[in-house]
């Protein structure tokens, strides 16, 4: 959530340093993480976890860290984007393998 507040209201900055030439592909990428991380939140906050959503969670934050890999490789973003680009990703690959054991668990359960 911080990261979508981060690039919703701090577009033009945020789009400066890291190399994209206007900000609203950053607006937009925060629009969309805002909306994720609220569909991760009702999940989380259901009394019973739903299989199907963590499953698409997963593979919703595999193709985040392939893309983010695509972007690093293929764009045009500063050294500071393609750090800024590789956290991020590294954080949500490790939220990937924390959900892959919830799933598991649920499984056990």
């Amino acid at each position: 959530m911080n990261t979508a507040a981060l690039l919703l209201c701090g577009a033009g900055p945020v789009s400066a340093a890291i190399g994209l030439s206007t900000p609203g592909l950053a607006r937009v990428v925060g629009a969309l993480l805002a909306l994720y991380a609220g569909a991760l939140l009702w999940n989380a906050d259901r009394p019973r976890v739903g299989r199907a959503e963590t499953r698409v969670a997963v593979v919703l934050n595999a193709a985040w860290v392939l893309g983010s890999i695509a972007v690093i490789e293929l764009g045009p973003l500063t050294t500071l984007g393609n750090v800024a680009v590789a956290a991020v990703a590294l954080a949500v690959l490790g939220f990937a393998g924390l959900e892959l054991v919830g799933l598991r668990r649920l499984r056990e359960a």
